[in-house]
């Protein structure tokens, strides 16, 4: 211990007197273990982190298929539901849960809450109990039963102020009162663990299925309700998949399923599920972090090289005084821990503030990001890194410095040059650094071109200038459909004559925001040759105000009234996909059974879930003339040249002024709903871009300091050569030929690694090949010209070197 902390002493003092040194090597490793760090907390909490549920391995989520209509993750139908409930083999338990939405009145100013409807069982399948009062009872499960609730722990404390006395009051959601029976852990967010925190659910209700949901006319009209299972002992996941495959087929056959309307069940585990979209996004954010680590680790290696190169003869002398090569080893081990524990404190520092930045900027679809600490878990990863990082940069230059003699230091120091197995090393760890940064690089740049494409791409709307705010006519409050439509009409009528507004209009569903299907069937198809189609309702005007174009036919009137003619607009790809260059205005489709629905106009294809998603079948209906679920959904679409705050204040007082108790929620513009659906690409972009920029960064330092040594050890050679006769020019380009053959080495090896490496890109890339050649040769040539900027200086050092000088201090 005595002669360890001598050996602790002796690093401080040789850190400390070089300060140069150790600054760089500490910030070089701080910038790699704090991204490493940084991005390992994400790993641990979005993908290791069990979910906060009993045995989470267990729980299996069952949705099903629709192959004739091309729909994927359905949910089930509710009398599908308790047949997989009572059939089954493989579950222990089974619980149902739906999405739902209520207006929350009676508190301060009306609120739009999320929600979710949920079998009795759920509570006790996943394990979780409120954290005040009780789970739903079994009775409270039947429709037709009392209304009780249980509140979020976040609706708990901002809207009622924690109140410890909250069990046993009443809500009013949609004008029906319910009573408080529990308050959820703060951790609980089932069903909507992936799901951003404003579209978690602020309560909970029971699902109470509604006798009609449960018939079986109605098995294939209507899915959308979600099945969750706990898996028996011993039963796989593949074992409950073909049980369910069992049922339906069953079910399937008893019902007369038929044509399109088959269904196949899936059997999802529902942690993967839960992280599935965020998995491709994690891991290529982990490989590029590991290239980071890697330059960072090349870099301090390329340090301590050349360090032990000019130590050399301490360390001849040393040997030649009786010191043993374990006792150098050590020696030299105990410097490299000393600069990983400054370079892990320092480390830290940057992944707090990467870890701040993540959740304050990251995408919102990453499931649990808001939730990333550092965790004992991480801090413990941190350490480990410290460790390898030690043992790994340390090593090496450790062992030749221990294996110097004395007669070996005289004879290079000596050479009119460097010594050869030193130069050897330094060049290939700086070929590896090129490398790394190129596949970034590359990575980084295939991104950017595919997020511009995207860019560049048609929405199919436009989004410049066009504000949109929300409000829902529950049915308690608006039980008759006509009341229901004149208030909607007076609200469309105020907010057309408010200031800058140029048009306005309405629909239930929006593009990018939220989606809504519907099986229709051509009028002369066969009897079960359904299909299936997004669908909005509309009012007169939509299409204009979207910035949607009409292509064929008509729009939507004021005439267009509940005892006239349905009428629907269809998009171009339904067009083209089942009238085949044929017009099919006056063409007629039925919609579920309902009366046939004849075709006014085509409008342009739109981006419905996403903008990198293709435009899928749309079927557009008029909102004064279709009654469905969808009905009381308002979105009222406005295109404007006001200010966006001004014009929200002014909706919201005409809105109020017809009914104070209307909810107006999720204010926001076109522009930032484009921006949102965005937000993953731009951030993977933003996020690997400055990885390459750092990579690149390092790896020029890396390459400087090499070419830096190569001048300084070749002093006395060009010293020499230029006594002879040699021009400086030819120094200068010898240097520079040196860089830029261990450039393009590097980029040579680098572009073999992009190959495997852009494979992981193929489902993050939008109209991009993994071979894009403007990306292939721009990149490679850019990180050429930046290594051959970091060797200018060192080539015009070399070339102003004194003979004499050189010479003399030889």
């Amino acid at each position: 211990m005595e002669t360890l902390l001598q050996d602790i002493r002796y690093g401080w003092r040789m850190l400390a007197r070089n300060p140069g040194f150790t600054a760089i090597a500490v910030l070089t490793l701080a910038i790699g273990i704090g991204a490493s760090t940084a991005i390992f907390s994400v790993v641990n909490t979005v993908l290791l982190r069990p979910l906060p549920y009993r045995q989470p391995d267990e729980l299996v989520v069952v949705s099903e298929t629709l192959p004739g209509m091309s729909a994927d993750e359905i949910g089930v139908a509710a009398g599908e539901y308790q047949d997989y409930r009572d059939r089954n083999r493989s579950f222990s338990q089974v619980a149902a849960y739906e999405s739902n939405g209520f207006n929350l009145t009676g508190v301060g100013q009306p609120l739009r809450v999320n929600a979710a409807a949920l079998s009795a069982s759920a509570f006790p399948l996943l394990g979780v109990s409120p954290e005040l009062g009780r789970g739903f009872a079994q009775e409270e499960d039947r429709y037709g039963s009392s209304d009780v609730v249980v509140l979020s722990h976040a609706l708990w404390e901002h809207q009622y102020s924690g109140d410890a006395h909250i069990l046993g009051k009443t809500v009013k959601l949609d004008e029906k009162p319910f009573t408080v029976i529990g308050v959820m852990p703060a951790s609980f967010h089932f069903p909507f663990d992936r799901a951003p925190l404003s579209e978690m659910a602020d309560l909970w209700v029971p699902i109470a299925f509604a006798p009609d949901r449960l018939s079986p006319g109605n098995r294939t009209q209507e899915f959308g309700v979600g099945l969750i299972g706990r898996l028996k002992p011993g039963v796989s996941r593949e074992q409950a998949q073909n049980d369910m495959e069992r049922i339906a087929t069953e079910f399937m056959q008893q019902d007369g399923y038929s044509g399109t309307g088959r269904v196949v069940p899936r059997a999802y585990a529902f942690a993967a599920r839960t992280v599935e979209k965020a998995r491709p996004l994690v891991v290529l954010l982990i490989l590029a972090v590991a290239c980071v680590l890697v330059i960072a680790w090349a870099n301090v290696a390329n340090l301590l090289l050349a360090r032990a190169s000019h130590r050399s003869r301490e360390m001849a002398l040393r040997s030649a005084l009786g010191a043993n090569p374990a006792r150098i080893v050590r020696q030299c081990l105990v410097e490299s821990v000393l600069l990983s524990v400054c370079g892990a404190g320092a480390g830290i520092v940057v992944a707090l503030a990467s870890v701040a930045g993540l959740r304050q900027f990251g995408p919102a679809d990453v499931p649990r990001l808001h939730d990333v600490t550092l965790h004992p878990v991480v801090l413990l990863f941190t350490l480990a890194l410290s460790v390898v990082t030690a043992i790994l940069f340390g090593f090496v230059p450790a062992w030749r410095l221990a294996h110097v003699t004395p007669q070996t230091c005289l004879k290079e120091a000596a050479q009119a040059g460097p010594a050869r197995g030193t130069q050897k090393l330094q060049n290939s760890v700086a070929t590896i650094e090129i490398a790394a940064a190129l596949v970034l690089l590359i990575s980084g740049g295939l991104l950017l071109r595919s997020f511009v494409r995207l860019l560049e791409s048609p929405f199919g709307f436009d989004p410049d200038g066009v504000f949109v705010m929300r409000t829902l006519f529950d049915d308690a409050r608006y039980p008759d459909p006509a009341k229901r439509q004149a208030v909607q009409k007076e609200l469309l009528d105020r907010l057309s004559h408010l200031r800058g507004v140029t048009s306005v209009a309405a629909a239930s569903h929006l593009p990018l925001s939220d989606t809504r299907q519907i099986g229709f069937r051509l009028e002369h198809a066969a009897a079960d040759d359904y299909h299936w189609a997004e669908n909005s309702l509309v009012s007169p005007g939509y299409f204009h105000s979207m910035g949607i174009s009409l292509l064929e036919g008509r729009d939507f009137t004021e005439q267009d009234r509940p005892d006239t003619p349905n009428l629907a607009v269809i998009s171009e790809k339904m067009a083209k996909q089942f009238f085949r260059g044929r017009s099919p205005v006056g063409e007629r489709f039925q919609w579920g059974d309902r009366n046939f629905f004849t075709i006014a106009g085509v409008a342009a294809d739109v981006h419905i879930s996403a903008l990198d998603a293709d435009p899928p079948l749309m079927i557009y209906t008029a909102m004064c003339q279709v009654e469905s679920g969808a009905s009381g959904r308002n979105a009222f679409v406005l295109r404007s040249r006001g200010e966006a705050e001004g014009l929200f204040q002014a909706v919201q007082q005409q809105i109020w002024s017809v009914d104070k108790d209307l909810p107006l929620y999720n204010t926001t513009t076109l522009a930032k709903l484009v921006s949102e659906s965005l937000a993953q690409r731009r951030f993977t972009v933003l996020l690997l871009g400055s990885f390459a920029i750092i990579a690149v960064i390092l790896a020029a330092t890396g390459l400087f300091g090499v070419i830096s040594y190569l001048v300084a050890e070749r002093t006395r050679e060009f010293g020499v050569r230029m006594a002879l006769g040699a021009e400086r020019s030819s120094i200068y380009w010898q240097v520079l030929k040196r860089a830029g053959a261990l450039a393009i080495g590097g980029c040579g090896f680098g572009l073999v690694l992009s190959l495997f490496a852009s494979r992981l890109l193929q489902t993050s890339l939008y109209q991009v090949s993994r071979f894009d050649w403007p990306t292939i040769v721009v990149v490679p040539s850019l990180l050429l010209g930046v290594a051959l900027f970091a060797a200018y200086w060192p080539a015009r050092r070399a070339t102003k070197v004194d003979p004499m000088v050189a010479l003399r201090y030889e």
